[in-house]
């Protein structure tokens, strides 16, 4: 925006215009969202690049049809100490709990994973099967080492079958648009666990 940044504006609409009216944050990268300042300024959700009109929607439609959630209270719900989307204790008994490792692992995954659902995505948009069918594939081959719940696994097999079976179907979209935003929020959860296992070595040195 030309006068005003995101933060800038939000700051404006909550502090000095009083209003309560929904804000989503849009970012080009989620994994370096600055999830602190969102909370601060008073957003209440996030959506990362590119922008999948199903889930803006359905983002939107949960807003005006109950109270708005504050930003902070978004990630005390998915930040806390069970984590919802992903759960190490594999990827801990597979390191050893050794946190150079696991950091490692951690960001191989959050250096991929963006891209993949980038290709997912538009590869389910040109209706490319084969590309969508081995796009998937990749990324469930981490899934069980970051945790990752079999339910999403399961959905992430159906695509594949949807794809090889080249299924252009409304449940394929929807599919694709509920998995890309499950990821996006596995990779918030892994870098919050990434900066704590930095932390935790610069203290070990």
């Amino acid at each position: 925006m030309p006068i005003m940044n995101g933060f800038e504006a939000t700051e404006y609409i909550r502090k000095t215009m009083k209003l309560t009216l929904p804000i989503i944050a849009l970012t080009a990268d989620v994994t370096t969202v600055d999830l602190e300042k969102c909370k601060a300024v008073g957003m209440n959700d996030y959506i990362a690049k590119p922008i999948d009109e199903r889930v803006l929607f359905r983002k939107i439609l949960g807003m005006v049809k109950k109270k708005p959630i504050l930003f902070d209270d978004l990630k005390n719900k998915e930040m806390s100490n069970q984590i919802k989307y992903s759960k190490l204790d594999y990827l801990n008994r597979l390191t050893k709990s050794n946190p150079v490792l696991m950091m490692e692992m951690i960001s191989l995954y959050l250096e991929q994973t963006p891209a993949l659902i980038h290709v997912m995505q538009q590869s389910c948009e040109s209706k490319n099967w084969e590309i969508l069918q081995s796009t998937v594939h990749k990324m469930i081959a981490s899934f069980s080492i970051m945790g990752i719940a079999i339910e999403f696994e399961n959905m992430a097999k159906k695509i594949q079958e949807n794809a090889r079976n080249r299924k252009d179907t409304n449940e394929t979209k929807l599919l694709v648009a509920d998995l890309a935003d499950i990821c996006l929020k596995v990779c918030i959860e892994l870098k919050v666990e990434e900066n704590r296992l930095k932390k935790s070595i610069e203290i070990i040195k």
